[in-house]
Protein backbone atom coordinates (compact mmCIF):
# COMPACT_ATOMS: atom_id res chain seq x y z
CA UNK A 1 0.00 0.00 0.00
CA UNK A 2 1.35 3.42 -0.97
CA UNK A 3 1.85 6.16 1.60
CA UNK A 4 -0.71 8.26 -0.30
CA UNK A 5 -3.97 6.88 -1.67
CA UNK A 6 -6.57 8.85 -3.62
CA UNK A 7 -10.03 7.30 -3.30
CA UNK A 8 -12.31 8.12 -6.22
CA UNK A 9 -15.52 6.60 -7.55
CA UNK A 10 -17.70 6.04 -10.58
CA UNK A 11 -20.37 8.37 -9.24
CA UNK A 12 -21.54 10.24 -6.18
CA UNK A 13 -22.94 8.05 -3.39
CA UNK A 14 -20.96 5.03 -4.64
CA UNK A 15 -19.60 4.39 -1.15
CA UNK A 16 -16.26 6.25 -1.06
CA UNK A 17 -16.76 7.38 2.51
CA UNK A 18 -17.87 3.92 3.65
CA UNK A 19 -14.75 2.35 2.14
CA UNK A 20 -12.39 5.10 3.33
CA UNK A 21 -13.75 5.01 6.88
CA UNK A 22 -13.60 1.22 7.01
CA UNK A 23 -10.00 1.08 5.82
CA UNK A 24 -8.76 3.86 8.13
CA UNK A 25 -10.55 2.19 11.03
CA UNK A 26 -8.75 -1.05 10.17
CA UNK A 27 -5.38 0.70 9.94
CA UNK A 28 -5.80 2.32 13.34
CA UNK A 29 -7.01 -0.94 14.87
CA UNK A 30 -3.83 -2.59 13.62
CA UNK A 31 -1.90 -0.04 15.64
CA UNK A 32 -0.86 2.19 12.76
CA UNK A 33 -1.38 5.43 14.64
CA UNK A 34 0.41 7.33 11.86
CA UNK A 35 -2.49 7.14 9.43
CA UNK A 36 -5.09 9.68 8.38
CA UNK A 37 -8.16 9.93 6.14
CA UNK A 38 -9.01 13.29 4.54
CA UNK A 39 -12.14 14.77 3.00
CA UNK A 40 -10.43 17.85 1.63
CA UNK A 41 -13.54 19.17 -0.13
CA UNK A 42 -17.07 18.61 1.16
CA UNK A 43 -20.27 19.96 -0.36
CA UNK A 44 -23.53 19.80 1.55
CA UNK A 45 -23.81 21.00 5.14
CA UNK A 46 -26.66 20.63 7.61
CA UNK A 47 -28.09 23.47 9.69
CA UNK A 48 -25.30 22.99 12.21
CA UNK A 49 -22.69 23.39 9.47
CA UNK A 50 -21.72 19.73 9.53
CA UNK A 51 -21.15 17.35 6.63
CA UNK A 52 -22.14 13.70 6.95
CA UNK A 53 -19.05 12.34 5.20
CA UNK A 54 -16.71 14.40 7.35
CA UNK A 55 -18.50 13.29 10.52
CA UNK A 56 -18.15 9.64 9.45
CA UNK A 57 -14.41 10.01 8.85
CA UNK A 58 -13.91 11.92 12.09
CA UNK A 59 -15.68 9.18 14.03
CA UNK A 60 -13.59 6.48 12.36
CA UNK A 61 -10.43 8.27 13.52
CA UNK A 62 -11.64 9.33 16.97
CA UNK A 63 -11.28 12.98 15.97
CA UNK A 64 -13.70 15.83 16.58
CA UNK A 65 -12.52 18.84 14.56
CA UNK A 66 -13.45 19.05 10.87
CA UNK A 67 -10.44 21.29 10.24
CA UNK A 68 -8.20 18.32 11.01
CA UNK A 69 -9.32 16.48 7.87
CA UNK A 70 -11.05 19.04 5.64
CA UNK A 71 -10.01 22.27 3.94
CA UNK A 72 -12.98 23.48 1.87
CA UNK A 73 -16.58 23.03 3.01
CA UNK A 74 -19.64 24.44 1.25
CA UNK A 75 -23.33 24.41 2.13
CA UNK A 76 -24.76 23.55 -1.28
CA UNK A 77 -24.81 19.80 -2.16
CA UNK A 78 -23.42 20.24 -5.67
CA UNK A 79 -20.19 20.04 -7.64
CA UNK A 80 -17.46 22.04 -5.85
CA UNK A 81 -17.34 24.63 -8.64
CA UNK A 82 -21.05 25.33 -8.17
CA UNK A 83 -21.09 25.02 -4.39
CA UNK A 84 -18.21 27.46 -4.04
CA UNK A 85 -19.73 29.90 -6.57
CA UNK A 86 -22.97 29.93 -4.58
CA UNK A 87 -20.96 31.48 -1.75
CA UNK A 88 -19.07 33.88 -4.03
CA UNK A 89 -15.93 31.78 -3.82
CA UNK A 90 -13.78 29.43 -5.88
CA UNK A 91 -11.65 26.51 -4.76
CA UNK A 92 -7.98 27.49 -4.61
CA UNK A 93 -6.51 24.44 -6.35
CA UNK A 94 -2.88 25.24 -5.50
CA UNK A 95 -3.82 25.54 -1.85
CA UNK A 96 -5.81 22.30 -2.09
CA UNK A 97 -2.91 20.27 -3.49
CA UNK A 98 -0.35 21.76 -1.10
CA UNK A 99 -2.64 21.09 1.87
CA UNK A 100 -3.13 17.45 0.85
CA UNK A 101 0.61 17.00 0.37
CA UNK A 102 1.36 18.57 3.76
CA UNK A 103 -1.22 16.39 5.50
CA UNK A 104 0.25 13.32 3.79
CA UNK A 105 3.79 14.22 4.81
CA UNK A 106 2.76 14.16 8.48
CA UNK A 107 1.73 10.48 8.47
CA UNK A 108 2.86 7.12 7.10
CA UNK A 109 -0.44 6.45 5.33
CA UNK A 110 -2.92 9.03 4.07
CA UNK A 111 -6.24 8.29 2.38
CA UNK A 112 -7.58 11.24 0.37
CA UNK A 113 -11.27 10.92 -0.46
CA UNK A 114 -12.33 12.80 -3.56
CA UNK A 115 -15.74 14.17 -4.51
CA UNK A 116 -18.03 12.37 -6.95
CA UNK A 117 -16.35 10.95 -10.04
CA UNK A 118 -13.35 11.83 -12.20
CA UNK A 119 -15.02 14.52 -14.28
CA UNK A 120 -16.54 16.53 -11.43
CA UNK A 121 -15.57 20.21 -11.80
CA UNK A 122 -13.55 21.47 -8.85
CA UNK A 123 -13.41 24.89 -10.53
CA UNK A 124 -14.70 26.08 -13.90
CA UNK A 125 -11.45 24.91 -15.52
CA UNK A 126 -10.11 22.17 -13.23
CA UNK A 127 -11.60 18.69 -12.79
CA UNK A 128 -11.17 16.02 -10.14
CA UNK A 129 -8.97 14.19 -12.66
CA UNK A 130 -6.66 17.23 -12.62
CA UNK A 131 -6.49 16.94 -8.83
CA UNK A 132 -5.32 13.34 -9.16
CA UNK A 133 -2.76 14.32 -11.81
CA UNK A 134 -1.45 17.03 -9.48
CA UNK A 135 -0.59 14.28 -6.98
CA UNK A 136 1.48 11.90 -9.14
CA UNK A 137 2.77 9.75 -6.29
CA UNK A 138 -0.70 8.88 -4.96
CA UNK A 139 -2.04 5.39 -5.59
CA UNK A 140 -5.60 5.42 -7.00
CA UNK A 141 -8.44 3.31 -5.59
CA UNK A 142 -11.79 3.14 -7.37
CA UNK A 143 -15.15 2.57 -5.67
CA UNK A 144 -17.96 1.26 -7.87
CA UNK A 145 -21.56 1.71 -6.77
CA UNK A 146 -23.16 -1.46 -8.13
CA UNK A 147 -26.44 -0.58 -9.81
CA UNK A 148 -27.96 -0.39 -13.27
CA UNK A 149 -25.51 1.58 -15.42
CA UNK A 150 -22.49 0.85 -13.23
CA UNK A 151 -20.68 -1.23 -15.85
CA UNK A 152 -20.70 1.62 -18.36
CA UNK A 153 -19.66 4.16 -15.72
CA UNK A 154 -16.85 1.92 -14.52
CA UNK A 155 -15.43 1.21 -17.96
CA UNK A 156 -15.50 4.91 -18.84
CA UNK A 157 -13.71 5.71 -15.58
CA UNK A 158 -11.12 2.98 -16.15
CA UNK A 159 -10.46 4.27 -19.67
CA UNK A 160 -9.91 7.81 -18.39
CA UNK A 161 -7.58 6.61 -15.63
CA UNK A 162 -5.65 4.52 -18.17
CA UNK A 163 -5.22 7.58 -20.40
CA UNK A 164 -3.86 9.41 -17.37
CA UNK A 165 -1.44 6.59 -16.62
CA UNK A 166 -3.16 6.13 -13.26
CA UNK A 167 -5.05 2.83 -13.52
CA UNK A 168 -6.41 1.84 -10.10
CA UNK A 169 -4.41 -0.51 -7.92
CA UNK A 170 -7.54 -1.49 -6.02
CA UNK A 171 -11.24 -1.57 -6.92
CA UNK A 172 -14.27 -1.98 -4.68
CA UNK A 173 -17.54 -3.32 -6.07
CA UNK A 174 -19.94 -1.96 -3.48
CA UNK A 175 -23.67 -2.28 -2.80
CA UNK A 176 -24.92 0.92 -1.19
CA UNK A 177 -28.43 -0.48 -0.69
CA UNK A 178 -29.66 -4.01 0.16
CA UNK A 179 -31.37 -4.30 -3.22
CA UNK A 180 -28.02 -3.74 -4.95
CA UNK A 181 -26.43 -6.89 -3.50
CA UNK A 182 -27.35 -8.92 -6.58
CA UNK A 183 -25.55 -6.41 -8.81
CA UNK A 184 -22.13 -6.90 -7.20
CA UNK A 185 -21.08 -10.23 -8.76
CA UNK A 186 -22.27 -9.51 -12.33
CA UNK A 187 -20.71 -6.04 -12.27
CA UNK A 188 -17.39 -7.53 -11.23
CA UNK A 189 -17.63 -10.23 -13.88
CA UNK A 190 -18.18 -7.67 -16.63
CA UNK A 191 -15.47 -5.27 -15.46
CA UNK A 192 -12.70 -7.65 -14.37
CA UNK A 193 -11.33 -8.36 -17.89
CA UNK A 194 -10.58 -4.64 -18.25
CA UNK A 195 -8.58 -4.31 -15.02
CA UNK A 196 -4.81 -4.13 -14.92
CA UNK A 197 -3.06 -7.28 -13.80
CA UNK A 198 -2.43 -7.12 -10.06
CA UNK A 199 -5.37 -4.83 -9.28
CA UNK A 200 -6.82 -5.88 -5.92
CA UNK A 201 -10.56 -6.60 -6.06
CA UNK A 202 -12.98 -6.22 -3.14
CA UNK A 203 -16.65 -7.18 -3.37
CA UNK A 204 -18.88 -5.67 -0.70
CA UNK A 205 -22.50 -6.43 -0.07
CA UNK A 206 -24.56 -3.75 1.68
CA UNK A 207 -23.00 -2.80 5.02
CA UNK A 208 -20.24 -5.38 4.71
CA UNK A 209 -16.74 -4.69 5.99
CA UNK A 210 -15.51 -8.28 6.38
CA UNK A 211 -12.01 -8.45 4.98
CA UNK A 212 -11.98 -4.74 4.19
CA UNK A 213 -8.49 -3.94 5.40
CA UNK A 214 -5.53 -2.01 4.09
Amino acid sequence: MASKVFVTATDTDAGKTWVTASVIRSLLKEGRSSAKALKAIACGLDKAGKNEDIETLLSAQNLDDADQISLFRYALPAAPSQAAAAEGQAVDTDKLVKWCEAQSDDVETCLIEGVGGLMVPITDSWLLSDWIEAMPDAEVWLVVGCKLGAINQTLLTLEKLKQMGRSPTRIFFNATKPEQNDWVAPTRKAVEPFLNQGCTIDCLKYGETTGLTA
